[in-house]
């Protein structure tokens, strides 16, 4: 849980979690399967890691309800990751990790009204958890802000958001931990392009170009056309210590992590 950096899916460790997770499954199905669920995950493999993940949520929607949101929005399926949280929230007004994932995945897709669902959903418990709520707002706030750049430069919503997707995927797939995600405008001679920056956690320049080289190939082979990402630019880069803010900071500048 406390890795960040690049993974090394052929750690010996690897193979005797996956067999201590199968062994579980005799005894404890949801257990077993989210055990292995989250096993793929640190090994990069994301399909399978949903997989598992959905069987554990069926055998137990209590236990594996929260992880399984988390590992369709690392497989960049944000819709899906979206919709499981609006629903956590629909059978648990006070589930705080179900607003966190949907503040997070809300504000990747810029979708304003599950949020704004999300928002009217949760009650929160505690003082602690009073603190996501001027975080929500701060993000509608960001979501029309950036919604607008979109249509500045006739980019549409979907196309951002396969984007998107295809970004976490390659992220996910070499790496564990945090990131930070800004979008901007850029002019040059050229044109006018939305630059997005996203910085990873503990890896090198080397490690984002191989993050890069993945997200390239998948960009081609997908079904968009130059025409709908070619004023896109994603970049991955390494996250400096001086970028990592204060708890204060992030409270301040709605920063997730």
């Amino acid at each position: 849980m406390s890795f960040e950096g690049m993974i090394n899916p052929d750690n010996i460790r690897f193979s005797r979690w996956i067999k201590d997770a199968q062994a579980l499954r005799q005894s404890n199905p949801a257990e077993g399967f989210l055990m292995e669920a989250l096993v793929y995950r640190a090994q990069g493999k994301l399909d399978q890691a949903v997989d598992c993940a959905r069987k554990s949520y069926r055998w137990d929607k209590a236990i594996a309800r929260n992880d399984y949101a988390n590992l369709l929005a690392e497989a960049g399926q944000f819709k899906e990751a979206i919709d499981l949280s609006l629903l956590n929230l629909q059978e648990d007004n006070f589930n705080r990790n179900a607003l966190n994932r949907l503040i997070i995945d809300s504000s990747i897709a810029l979708d304003k009204e599950a949020l704004s669902q999300g928002l009217s959903l949760f009650k929160a418990p505690n003082n602690k958890s009073k603190d996501l709520l001027p975080l929500v707002n701060d993000r509608l706030d960001r979501i029309d802000e950036e919604l607008s750049i979109l249509e500045q430069i006739k980019v549409n919503l979907a196309t951002f958001t396969a984007i998107s997707s295809l970004a976490a995927r390659a992220s996910n797939t070499y790496c564990l931990g945090g990131s930070q995600i800004s979008i901007t405008l850029q002019h040059n001679e050229v044109g006018t392009f939305l630059i997005v920056d996203e910085k990873l956690s503990n890896i090198d320049i080397d490690d984002c170009f191989t993050i890069h080289d993945k997200y390239t190939d998948d960009l081609i082979d997908s079904e968009l056309s130059f025409k709908d990402y070619k004023r896109i630019v994603y970049n991955f880069l390494p996250l400096e210590d001086d970028d990592l803010p204060t708890d204060d900071v992030r409270r301040q500048q709605g920063i997730l992590v």
